[in-house]
């Protein structure tokens, strides 16, 4: 796909990158679409793929509020929680996408990028048209650090995208992080970094709670957003045409000679 570079000296430099990792920001960002996406409240979502369904439905309801708000999510979206909320985004309207892919632009397209993702019969998933939609209308942004002809995701691409991923975000989004994975060691320096992170309250997650990252349910964690500052989405209003109401014409009175039909007796 084409796309543009940013350099560290450009002024559209994610800002963010400079002022949290300084020297060790990437010589240079290789971008498709909006960059204004990240310069709204930014949500980096990473989840291990061993999630329970139990865990998965605790996810779910903090989305219930998370949606509401005007977000910008971004992340690599491979994992299935990753999907799920991937898919989130394409389907509300107060919510952008970004795409953080670590292969290279030159050898990446909107299409690939689902591919890799959502396999058969998954591909088919309802918000695909949205996707497509916003893509051809430049509504979606693809991000990437790999040399533009990198065509394989290697193991030490995802895990720095994954990082920078976290770093250009307002918040971190852990909704399952199991011991051993890459998922919990990036949680653990998304902490030590001092990034604000959150995690549900469901019990699968007790390993991120005695990290002591902060843990909300559907009802606690959109004051949580608020304080970072998240703003709730305006209702979106239906456009309908002006409804104009005329006054009934009356019909003019016939004031020919009426003849009554039938037998006429003189």
């Amino acid at each position: 796909m084409e796309y543009q570079i940013l350099a560290p000296s450009n002024q559209n430099y994610p800002k963010r990158l400079l002022e949290r990792i300084g020297e060790t920001s990437p010589e240079k960002i290789f971008y498709h679409g909006p960059l204004d996406f990240l310069n709204g409240f930014t949500m980096a979502v990473i989840s291990a793929d061993s999630i329970s369904g139990l865990a998965m439905n605790a996810c779910n309801q903090l989305l219930f509020t998370i949606r509401e708000y005007d977000l910008n999510f971004i992340g690599g979206w491979h994992s299935v929680m990753e999907t799920e909320i991937f898919r989130l985004g394409l389907f509300r309207k107060n919510t952008t996408v970004t795409l953080f892919t670590a292969k290279g632009l030159d050898c990446e397209t909107f299409e690939l990028f689902l591919e890799t993702r959502f396999y058969p019969p998954l591909h088919e998933f309802p918000e695909r048209d949205e996707y497509f939609r916003r893509a051809k209308e430049g509504k979606l942004l693809m991000l990437s650090v790999s040399h533009p002809k990198e065509a394989r995701m290697k193991r030490p691409d995802i895990i720095e995208r994954n990082w920078l991923a976290c770093v250009l975000s307002d918040v971190v989004f852990v909704p399952f992080a199991e011991k051993g994975t890459k998922t919990l060691a990036l949680a653990k320096r998304v902490l030590s970094s001092q990034f604000p992170i959150f995690t549900t309250d469901h019990e699968a997650n007790n390993n991120l709670h005695q990290l002591g990252i902060p843990c909300f349910s559907r009802k606690s964690v959109g004051a949580y957003l608020e304080k970072l500052g998240a703003h709730r989405a305006q209702p979106i209003e239906e456009k309908h045409g002006k409804i104009i109401l005329y006054k009934p014409t009356p019909e003019p009175e016939n004031k020919s000679q009426k003849f009554l039909q039938g037998k006429l007796n003189f």
